[in-house]
């Protein structure tokens, strides 16, 4: 528009109109549950020229300024004005665009069905469940927005914490209980427990929960030779003990590389289970005697956050084939992408984790940065199970040797 793009300028549509969305996201369940009265109207600033922009071409200016009231007033905002001086003469000039309620704001940034839809929404919970505060009934709208909950997911809620708040939860499993259309996956969501607890006026939903399994394989050649069992299991509270007592241990994340992992003088190969495994493998008193334990996942921000855990969770636990060496040997093996094929990003507030060593923090941090050239992961497949038998044989031959 000329001389009016200059220092100053007004707002876009757009602009306007993001501001708006901005504030209505901000304050509907606010409004919605109780209305405060205060902040309202509320009043974006349009932008504001210098006397002298006004005086050097105030035509532009004002036609700029009309599109904007035009577009305002359509979606039911008003408009607020300020007197300018343009030479001799006084004009009111377009200061701000002002919503003068959340109803008003909602229409204006087409979000009219959504306040409608979560105005009956809150109509329900209050009918149903009317000893809820406002600030619970707040929380619960929040949760049903940012989770995208359908009729049926609200419907559930309802009746679930209907449910929990005359009921004992702590001697069945969450798939015993007797709701139509309600399972343990749907409990699983975080989000699903929270409402629910917020509802039924509980502090948590304890289940009765099923004990922990951890699968591993036998590794060791003369055993194995014997034509003994050659997978097993452990499972909490059992008191079944292994074969035999292990002189190595291999947490393999990949369950293919734990199946399929080379014999090993007194090894066994455990199938990890993420961060889940990390919290429960430690306590089997067996892995925790073994002279050497050792953890292999990809090479990528996940399986270092796993080793870390282990170690947190008090495992003596060593890295195989997770470091700066092996990343350069099989980057070109490396992917950027994940099993969706979405790129795989940057972790930018990753710090140091105090489960690893130094040159582990150096290599986890390279992964996590902006700036990495090569790949940011290197699944465990990857690797060759030749050279991890190897590496664990070198790492089990050290150990004997300072025992």
């Amino acid at each position: 528009m000329g001389k009016a793009e200059g220092a100053a300028r007004l707002k876009s549509v757009a602009e306007l109109e993001q501001a708006l969305r901005r504030r209505y996201e901000r304050v509907w369940a606010n409004e919605l549950v109780a209305p405060a009265g205060a902040g309202w109207p509320y009043e974006v600033r349009v932008g504001r020229p210098s006397m002298r922009e006004l005086e050097q071409d105030f035509a532009a200016w004002d036609a700029q300024a009309q599109c904007l009231r035009e577009w305002a007033e359509a979606r039911g905002l008003t408009c607020k004005f300020e007197q300018r001086r343009v030479g001799r003469r006084a004009y009111g000039f377009l200061s701000h665009v002002c919503a003068q309620d959340v109803q008003t704001l909602a229409a204006a940034v087409g979000r009219r069905n959504h306040f409608e839809h979560y105005t009956a929404r809150l109509d329900v919970l209050r009918a149903r469940f009317a000893q809820v505060d406002e600030d619970g009934l707040r929380r619960v709208l929040v949760d049903l927005n940012k989770y995208d909950a359908t009729d049926g997911d609200f419907d559930l809620v309802c009746r679930a914490a209907e449910w929990f708040a005359s009921h004992e939860v702590g001697n069945i499993t969450a798939r015993e209980v007797p709701l139509e259309g309600f399972h343990a996956k749907w409990l699983d969501a975080a989000s699903h427990r929270s409402m629910v607890c917020v509802l039924a006026g509980i502090e948590r939903l304890e289940f009765r929960e099923r004990p922990h399994v951890v699968r591993f394989r036998y590794l060791d050649p003369d055993y194995l030779a014997a034509g003994g069992r050659v997978h097993d299991c452990w499972v909490e509270g059992d008191c079944a003990k292994p074969a035999y007592e292990p002189s190595v241990v291999v947490i393999c994340e990949n369950r293919d590389s734990a199946l399929w992992f080379k014999p090993l003088e007194g090894g066994v190969a455990i199938q990890g289970d993420g961060m889940a495994g990390a919290a429960v493998v430690g306590r089997i008193e067996w892995v925790a005697r073994a002279p050497l334990v050792l953890y292999w996942g990809d090479i990528d921000r996940q399986g270092f956050s796993i080793l870390s855990k282990y170690r947190e969770s008090g495992l003596d636990v060593q890295s195989l084939l997770m470091d700066e060496a092996t990343y350069r040997r099989f980057e070109r093996f490396g992917t950027h992408v994940d099993k969706r094929g979405h790129a795989i990003q940057p972790f930018l507030q990753a710090c140091e984790l105090s489960g690893l060593h130094a040159d582990e923090n150096t290599l986890y941090l390279q992964l996590c940065a902006e700036d990495l050239t090569g790949p940011r992961r290197i699944e465990q497949e990857r690797i060759p199970l030749d050279l991890a038998q190897r590496t664990a044989q070198a790492a089990l031959s050290k150990t004997q040797s300072v025992h």
